[in-house]
């Protein structure tokens, strides 16, 4: 650091005056640099004790006093310099603060209360899905009204961001959510049978919808219909729903066995976009449905089947030997796991399946990234079609595990069940041949492989003992554990290329996993069978706006 004398002139009194400042140089990106540490006024020291008073003036700076300051006149001029500069200082914070709290005031914190406030995040997301979707103008050519339109989009909507009930989403509407900001009409003063209408209006178009809908979602996102994947699910009802005609009892996919059923069958495409859906009664069978799903795929506009018809992925609960002859004839080309055990006719190519298969790099998980186990496959020529063998590691430690726990299970039941007999607990024929019985029912899958005797006495009246054996046919199952086989109509395709298309069916579960557990679908609460049609599909176009979302987020 240094000091310069600079000079100005008065231009009216043609007076000089003297300024002295403390400069500091710096080296800078452009160049070096000086730039004005502080204002000195007019040093009492003559100009050879400048540089001492500058040295002294910088280490004060620093923090430390210099040699210099041993000298009386040097200390004295540094001390004074050093107080006009703080008084400086604090004089222009204190400015700064002046004007800093001239734009603030004083809030006691306990005083301040919230009012309405609403939720605007997700909200924003699922309203710039609902016009990317272009669904005003879809619901504009199906006769909806500007009103009918908002309040379509805010129950889709609510089913998407606040996933409940009707009677909960018209709560949502009038004190959450702030989405009536955003709608075209005035949604403040609606009552809670606006949101049963409209759900009937939706429902009462659904065909229109829905075809509109997967015509702009095969648009915007370029997805061509190579694929269809079928499958259906089913859902609870709270209460009895006695006047429901929808409501039966069936076996329950989420084992609420004490509780009627709706059941929703769903085609989706490869990507997991919804081509249409049905709604059947609990106690639909899967099979059953196929042809009614098949039909509507012909009969539908928008699919101009001449030549290449989509194939239909479907699962083994779908794949009867009477569904197989229906796709056939209807000329549809498909992808299955039939539900006859057909890996049993092909043991000797199972047994080496790790050395003679084609084996597939394994695939990280969409939910947790981790890796796959490796898959073995092996394409077999068919008449009119291809057989893919499959052998997973992963789905074969998994039902080993469950094998092997079952087995034990078994097995220690039916060693209860000796031991009792030997210690003479209870011996007579029927009793015991009625506790075997329900061993072989409770455990079907393993107790078709052990031979059970029971040795009687001279009388034939008494069990005096139970022995079992292991049949052969159980290595055979071990050989067969996590194997299955995979059929299809098309010839040219590779085995890992049959094998890839068959996963896509896992698009179709998180569909449902979504449709039950983001959007709401579960359980039901109405008891008129037209709600319950609404409350489903309105879940269903939550989903549109669901897919649609994830789609663009995985694409960037």
């Amino acid at each position: 650091m240094f000091i310069r004398e600079t000079v100005t002139k008065n231009k009216a009194t043609n007076k000089s005056y003297k300024m002295h400042v403390l400069v500091e140089s710096y080296r800078a990106e452009i160049g070096p640099r000086q730039r004005v540490v502080m204002q000195l006024g007019t040093p009492t020291l003559p100009k050879s004790e400048w540089k001492k008073l500058a040295a002294a003036l910088e280490g004060r700076l620093a923090g430390q006093v210099t040699l210099f300051e041993e000298e009386k006149q040097i200390a004295e001029a540094a001390e004074i310099a050093m107080g006009n500069y703080s008084f400086n200082q604090k004089k222009t914070e204190a400015k700064k603060e002046r004007h800093t709290n001239a734009f603030l005031t004083s809030v006691d914190l306990n005083s301040v209360a919230v009012g309405q406030s609403r939720s605007l995040g997700p909200e924003l997301v699922g309203h710039a899905a609902w016009e990317q979707l272009e669904f005003n103008q879809l619901l504009g050519e199906c006769g909806f009204s500007q009103v009918e339109q908002a309040l379509a989009e805010a129950v889709v909507v609510g089913r998407l961001v606040s996933p409940s009930s009707d009677l909960a989403s018209w709560r949502w509407l009038r004190e959450r959510t702030a989405i009536v900001e955003m709608l075209p009409a005035d949604l403040t003063e609606i009552g809670k049978d606006a949101i049963y209408e409209i759900s009937d209006l939706l429902l009462a178009n659904k065909s229109e919808i829905e075809r509109g809908l997967r015509t702009k979602e095969a648009n915007l996102f370029s997805r061509p219909n190579q694929i269809f994947l079928y499958d259906l699910t089913n859902t609870y009802f709270e209460g009895s729903a006695l006047k429901n005609d929808l409501a039966h009892r069936r076996k329950s996919k989420e084992k609420r066995t004490d509780c009627p059923l709706v059941t929703l069958a769903l085609v989706v495409d490869e990507a997991g976009f919804p081509i249409f859906s049905q709604i059947y009664e609990g106690n639909k069978s899967e099979p059953e449905t196929l042809r009614d799903i098949l039909e509507r795929l012909e009969q539908d506009a928008s699919f101009e089947f001449v030549e290449t018809r989509p194939m239909i992925a479907m699962d083994r609960g779908i794949a009867t030997k009477e569904n197989m002859a229906l796709i056939k004839e209807m000329r549809f080309p498909y992808i299955v796991v039939e539900r006859r055990a057909v890996e049993k006719e092909y043991v000797e190519e199972f047994k080496d399946a790790k050395k003679t298969f084609e084996c597939l790099s394994p695939q990280r998980k969409k939910e947790t990234q981790e890796m796959q186990e490796s898959v073995y496959v092996k394409k077999i020529p068919i008449e009119a079609g291809s057989r893919v063998l499959c052998l997973s590691e992963g789905r074969e430690k998994k039902e080993m595990a469950m094998d092997a726990l079952k087995e034990q299970r078994f097995l220690d039941d039916l060693n209860r069940l000796a031991t009792s007999v030997v210690k003479d607990n209870f011996q007579l024929v029927e009793k015991v041949g009625i506790r075997v019985g329900r061993l072989r029912e409770r455990y079907p899958s393993i107790a078709g492989y052990y031979d059970i005797e029971l040795n009687l006495d001279e009388d034939e009246k008494r069990v005096t003992n139970i022995s079992f054996k292991k049949k052969e046919t159980r290595q055979k199952r071990s050989v067969l554990t996590g194997c299955y086989v995979i059929e299809t109509s098309d010839e040219s395709l590779s085995a890992k290329e049959i094998w890839r298309l068959y996963t896509t069916l896992t698009n179709i579960e998180d569909a449902f996993r979504s449709l039950k557990s983001d959007l709401g679908m579960r359980p039901v609460y109405h008891q008129l069978a037209d709600r319950t049609r609404g409350h489903l599909f309105t879940g269903v176009l939550a989903y549109h706006l669901l897919i649609s979302i994830e789609h663009q987020l995985r694409e960037t």
